[in-house]
């Protein structure tokens, strides 16, 4: 295919690339396309915890039977407004293997009928775990006025944001393992409207309506202000008019794992919103994506990553694009074509290589596709005998947080069992721990544990926690630090293993100049997993190579330094650019590292922004980005003034010879903010 260079700024803009294979298109070169990456791993149907995690149950504590027959609404929403954002208890509901049937909305609301959030519901199996609609239900039959099964939210702020319990602190608002059912004859129904922030999300969850025509509104409902950045794992979402519908310009949402079927209308329908989806499958006649907007501005951003979509209809293509689009490696069946331009012309054939809709940046010129880094699935583990679990409260640690459990935790680590468990609650830890011997699973049960900031602490090379694991490790739902405390110079983690660190649905709190989250040692050459990791900042370091998805980094320093490692991030979103002028606001590449970032949102909040600070820098490396930029203060046309926004967006030296993109001079705009559709650099050497 022809493509046409423009030159802009000093750079190299190279026209929209596409690489097809199938139908309407050339076959793309082999040799430069990696293997789709695999389907995410599955845990067992039924999960296994131990007795005194923390969470509570559902049934015994709260009354719900989960028969089938009895109403247990009011049993649920008791649960839900005694437990939503109470600091001295768990917020885990655990929902035993059963259907929990309802007649009205649970609503994330506490005792006071304010909205709240931080709330975790758990099933027990995904298949036979399910809250269900009452069949027929008066109150959910007219579709222009839909109701929810179940309706999340942020803190109350009625002020700015209305009383929908919309807003941006909808933090540790999570699904596990469990199905939500709309029922039969219930046109008017949505399975779940979800409000989520931060470290949030759904895993291996079911929305689906029963009804033999699979009627109901939507799956998964994400049209208030603001929804994410949350992660999605291994969702089916069958049937209803959309499966998935999104709303706003912020935030953003990653998936792994996406199962649509039966939808009426559309599988997803994302307007404005930043999407990132890997592994998905549909099976429908109607169109897969439908990537719109609601203003003139291009808004929208969906970053596609392996897709099998099937069914399909000749009348219609699998992906109508109105606004920007990155996709790879996916096939069609049944469809007029996989993909059509904004106008509704079918582009190509059935089958994705690589696709973006351009421009491509490039500052040295050359090639106009992606790295296509290597790509792994984050490793799954579950202990299924509770007899190699150990609470760290049963070696003596406190979860009150009074007094150091240092001591406690270590010997829960070094007594052999596989996973080590913080039964819901409070830790104060004031040396360092070490994670060693047989340990595979760390498991928070949405604990917090915390620093001594102190001055009896005592931290070895001011690192918190130190893993020397002899086997691969998953660290889970875990809140390490305080909100708006300050741990000087204090290291979070340090890996020196040659295994595989997990690091899921976690989060390192601290002040918005934020301790450092993860740095890796000279023999810290294991695998790094991150999926829904949250705050801080990370130095990886070479030989490591590090997959993230859903990746949200805060603070007021660089988010993540690439010191010659591989970095293949899936789903990022950041706020704020750096305090220091002289580094990247957002990330940095060096010394023949490779970055490559495929889809998310730089949410610059900092006002004004260092005039000499770049977004990003590259420095004797290789990366590929594809992100969109949101900024909604005041941007100066003067180059020498900080405003809201990076002046310099990319800065690239290679050889000896630094080259800029001004943020300015990109070509597509969201806003006062732009979009990246893709950009690369790919040195010969």
């Amino acid at each position: 295919m022809n493509r046409r260079v423009l030159a802009l700024v000093g750079s190299f803009i190279l026209a929209t690339s596409v690489s097809w294979v199938g139908t309407g298109g050339a076959d793309a070169s082999p040799s430069s396309q990696q293997p789709p990456p695999s389907s995410p791993q599955a845990l067992p149907a039924e999960r296994t915890f131990p007795a005194d995690s923390g969470m509570l149950n559902v049934q015994t504590m709260f009354g719900a039977k989960g028969d089938g027959t009895t109403d247990d609404t009011a049993a649920i929403q008791a649960a839900i407004s005694a437990v939503i954002r109470k600091q001295a208890t768990s917020r885990i509901i655990y929902f035993p293997a059963g259907t929990y049937l309802v007649s009205s909305p649970l609503l994330w609301k506490d005792t006071t009928r304010a909205w709240n959030s931080e709330l975790t519901f758990q099933g027990e199996n995904q298949g036979t775990t399910s809250i269900k609609l009452t069949d027929n239900n008066p109150a959910y039959q007219d579709p222009s006025a839909p109701a929810p099964v179940i309706q999340t939210a942020s803190f109350r702020d009625p002020a700015t944001r209305g009383d929908d319990g919309s807003g941006n602190d909808a933090y540790d608002n999570f699904f596990f393992d469990m199905s939500i059912d709309t029922g039969q004859g219930n046109p008017g129904a949505t399975a779940l409207d979800f409000m989520g922030n931060n470290y949030c999300g759904l895993r291996n969850v079911t929305l689906k309506s029963s009804d033999p025509e699979h009627v109901g509104v939507v799956g998964l409902n994400m049209t208030r202000y603001a929804t994410g950045p949350c992660m999605f794992k291994n969702v089916v979402i069958d049937g209803f008019n959309y499966g998935i519908e999104t709303g706003q310009q912020e935030y953003s949402t990653t998936f792994d794992g996406l199962s649509l079927k039966h939808q009426h209308v559309a599988g997803i329908q994302n307007n404005d919103n930043v999407m990132s989806i890997e592994n998905l499958t549909s099976t429908n006649t109607v169109p897969v994506i439908q990537n719109n907007s609601t203003t003139a501005s291009l808004n929208g951003l969906v970053t596609l990553l392996g897709a099998k979509l099937t069914g399909g209809s000749p009348d219609v293509s699998a992906i109508q694009n109105r606004q920007t689009l990155y996709a790879r490696d996916v096939v069609t069946s049944g469809y007029r074509s996989a993909l059509e331009d904004p106008s509704g012309n079918p582009i190509g054939g059935a089958r994705v290589s690589e696709y973006d809709s351009g421009p491509v940046t490039s500052l040295f010129g050359g090639s106009s596709s992606s790295l296509n880094l290597p790509i792994k699935e984050t490793p799954q583990f579950e202990e299924t005998d509770l007899s190699k679990w150990k609470s760290v409260v049963a070696e003596g640690a406190d979860p009150a947080g009074g007094k150091d459990s240092s001591d406690a935790v270590q010997a829960a680590i070094d007594s052999g069992a596989t996973t080590v468990y913080f039964p819901a609650g409070r830790y104060k830890i004031s040396k360092t721990v070490t994670v060693r011997g047989n340990v595979r699973m760390i498991e928070g049960f949405d604990s917090r544990v915390v620093p001594d900031a102190t001055a009896s602490a005592a931290y070895t090379n001011n690192t918190f926690l130190v893993f020397k694991n002899t086997a691969d490790v998953i660290v889970d739902h875990v809140r390490f630090g305080d909100v708006g405390k300050a741990y000087p110079d204090l290291r979070m983690v340090e890996d020196d293993s040659s295994h595989a660190l997990t690091i899921r649905d976690t989060v390192f709190d601290g002040t918005s100049v934020t301790p450092m989250s993860y740095t890796n040692g000279p023999t810290g050459t294991g695998d790094l997993f991150l999926e829904d990791a949250v705050g801080g900042s990370y130095d990886i370091n070479r030989p490591q190579h590090v997959y993230a998805r859903q990746l949200n980094v805060e603070n007021r320093s660089i988010k993540l330094l690439n010191n010659g490692a591989t970095v293949w991030i899936f789903g990022i979103k950041t706020e704020h650019s750096s305090a220091n002028p002289d580094e990247a606001g957002v990330i940095d590449t060096e010394n023949s590292g490779k970055t490559e970032l495929l889809g998310g949102l730089v949410y610059v909040v900092s006002n004004p922004v260092p005039v000499a600070e770049p977004g990003f820098i590259i420095n004797n490396a290789s990366a590929s980005f594809v992100y969109a930029v949101s900024v909604h203060a005041t941007v100066l046309n003067d180059p020498n003034t900080p405003d809201a926004d990076f002046k310099t967006q990319i800065q690239e030296t290679q050889k000896g010879v630094t080259k800029k993109l001004a943020s300015a001079a990109v070509v597509t705009r969201r806003g006062q903010g732009l979009m990246m559709p893709l950009y690369v650099s790919k040195p010969a050497w």
